[in-house]
């Protein structure tokens, strides 16, 4: 009798043990499912990068000569050999403007309403009938990189357009570097901005949430 005095409780103790490391293994497990939800997260992230790098350097080898001068929302068609003259692609992502720019003059927009710059009337040129173009190579070229710049906005993603590292000359010809970001990343090279994406030499900033790839 008194054997079993000595042992009133044990069961319950036993219990309590049973539920302590059934709970340290629910932890574990839960901690493993938010690291796959992240992981995933980042990898869809990825993905949609990829796909508006893509687009948006195709864009730029469309357009090798258009160029502008100007900043914000309001450009002015300019040569290549002009000076502070830039790539109208990387004028238009730098700049604040998502759906709307002027350039020579003329909105460009990819909403319903104002110039889309799509083909609505013929023209005869040498005797044969065309689309009339109602844009100039700067303003098509405006126009397509505001599409990319909207969807990549619809996306949470940040878009920028620089030179590479090691590259002087500021022509869309020549090697561009397009960096997408995400979350608290900024899409530049720095080594004073903390939030850049990568260092001035092109070197990904530990921590950072963005792609950069080089387009020609």
């Amino acid at each position: 009798m008194n054997r079993l005095n000595h042992q009133h409780g044990v069961g319950l103790i036993e219990v309590l043990v049973a539920l302590l490391l059934l709970s340290i293994a629910v932890l574990g497990f839960s901690a493993l499912q938010v690291r796959a939800i992240s992981a995933t997260d980042e990898s869809l992230v990825r993905t949609k990068s990829l796909t508006i790098v893509r687009n948006l350097a195709e864009i730029m080898r469309a357009y090798p000569e258009a160029y502008v001068t100007g900043s914000g929302t309001a450009f002015t068609s300019a040569a290549a050999s002009t000076l502070n003259a830039v790539p109208t692609i990387q004028a238009v992502i730098s700049g604040s403007a998502i759906e709307t720019v002027t350039v020579s003059g003329k909105t460009i927009s990819i909403l319903a309403t104002g110039v889309n710059c799509l083909s609505t009337e013929v023209e005869t040129v040498d005797g044969k009938k065309m689309p009339k173009q109602p844009c100039s190579m700067d303003q098509l070229a405006a126009r397509d990189a505001l599409m990319v710049k909207k969807i990549a906005a619809d996306e949470d993603i940040k878009l920028g357009i620089t030179t590479c590292p090691g590259t002087s000359a500021n022509a869309i010809q020549q090697q561009m570097c397009i960096i997408t970001a995400w979350n608290d990343t900024s899409p530049i090279m720095s080594d004073s901005d903390a939030t850049a994406c990568t260092t001035s030499n092109g070197v990904y900033k530990t921590g950072s949430h963005c792609l950069m790839s080089e387009a020609y």
